[in-house]
């Protein structure tokens, strides 16, 4: 304790990490102030040349608003991929669908696969003969421009898949019932919310996207009908165990590991909405999606040798892999920081504060009805640590659930 008393290691931390921090925020901010979404031009593909590939089991009461939505972007076909118990709900479903959106032409076609993310997912793109695969979980809500706005991305012929922004969906019925749970989710959704990001600045600076959520993306068919491809995505192990989730991982580094850029699109007419976890499966959720993150990003240091063409690609690669030694690193600053220097140390809690509470004003301004749960918001933003260590002690868990809520 003594030695605590007299130390200046933990007031040299926190100050270096301020310091880190506030580069960051200009870096980002510099960069996604330079980017420039793909814009249509006299060579673009229509949406005509899209198949819209689904797989879902049991339909969600959002599905059918989707499927609406979809139609109204035109595209070739859409293919929902599905399995023999779901198969009547599903073909149902899409009937009353078609009798009351008579004005579209888009062919619905629902196939049969074995149950399973992947398996549903490359038994629709085997059958997609749309140029483009667009790409959609059950509960993603696209606006009418959607595929119209994504498609100048394929313009440039290096690109393989893009993605948009994707935020989140609250029923308005549902505001004033609205659990802990999705306000967590939504806060979680919001940190890439905005011109200025960590991912724009990637792709900014090196074009680079570690992983595209598979939620809603679209890709190159030709790529995801490729022999290579689909053997690899339906044999895909970690540590000897066979994983159905976590798929968005391995197409992304696919697609990096064979030199196609990722691109990402941010505009007004791209934007689409995602439902969110009501119940406590909402912390199972973020558990898998870290886990699919650490594993990606422990293989890209192994698979993909093109993260070595840029500095930066390589600094944030470790940087994410270290976010538990870097957390650890912070909290032991402020507690010595605290004993040596108190003084010091309140005025950067202080600043910290007086930012964090600027940022939480600025999220309830979109969000005014979460404002009563602000203590899960900030719950959300100080657990990093006990997501990222449960995550690393648990990397070969393969448990995933279907969305049910």
């Amino acid at each position: 304790m003594a030695f605590l008393q007299h130390s200046n290691v933990g007031l040299a931390i926190l100050f270096f990490m301020w310091v880190w921090g506030i580069i960051e925020h200009y870096v980002n901010k510099h960069y996604s102030s330079k980017y420039k979404p793909a814009v249509r031009g006299p060579n673009t593909r229509t949406t005509n040349s899209v198949s819209v590939v689904v797989r879902t089991l049991e339909p969600l009461p959002i599905f059918k608003a989707c499927l609406v939505r979809w139609l109204e972007n035109k595209p070739l076909e859409i293919i929902i991929a599905t399995t023999h118990e779901h198969l009547e709900k599903i073909g149902k479903l899409v009937k009353e669908v078609i009798q009351e959106t008579r004005e579209y032409s888009t062919k619905i076609r629902i196939i049969v696969a074995n149950k399973g993310a992947r398996n549903q997912f490359i038994a629709g793109v085997l059958k997609a003969k749309g140029e483009i695969v667009a790409t959609s979980d059950n509960h993603i809500l696209w606006g009418p421009e959607y595929l119209a706005n994504m498609l100048p991305c394929f313009d440039d012929p290096k690109v393989g898949a893009a993605g948009p922004q994707i935020g989140i969906h609250i029923p308005k019925e549902r505001e004033s019932t609205i659990t802990a749970w999705e306000v967590a989710a939504a806060r979680l959704a919001h940190r890439e919310r905005g011109k200025a990001s960590a991912a724009i600045m990637m792709h900014v600076v090196a074009r680079w996207c570690w992983i595209l959520p598979s939620t809603t993306a679209i890709y190159r068919t030709r790529i995801l009908q490729n022999p290579g491809f689909v053997k690899g995505y339906l044999n895909d192990y970690w540590n000897g165990i066979k994983f159905d989730a976590g798929d968005d991982t391995w197409i992304s580094r696919y697609l990096l590991r064979n030199n196609w850029i990722i691109t990402a699109q941010r505009t007004e007419e791209t934007n689409v909405a995602r439902t969110v976890k009501r119940t406590s499966d909402y912390l199972g959720q973020i558990l898998r999606w870290e886990r699919s993150t650490i594993q990606s990003y422990l293989r890209t240091l192994t698979e993909i040798p093109q993260i070595y063409k840029h500095a930066i690609i390589v600094f944030k690669t470790y940087e994410r892999l270290l976010r538990s030694p870097i957390l650890l690193i912070h909290l032991f600053a402020w507690i010595d920081s605290f004993i040596s220097h108190p003084v010091i140390t309140m005025v950067f809690l202080s600043y910290y504060i007086y930012y964090k509470y600027k940022d939480l004003n600025r999220f309830f301004a979109f969000y005014p009805y979460m404002r009563k749960y602000w203590w899960v918001v900030i719950v959300q933003d100080f657990s990093a640590l006990y997501i990222n260590v449960h995550a690393m002690l648990t990397l070969s868990n393969p448990a995933w659930k279907p969305n049910v809520d």
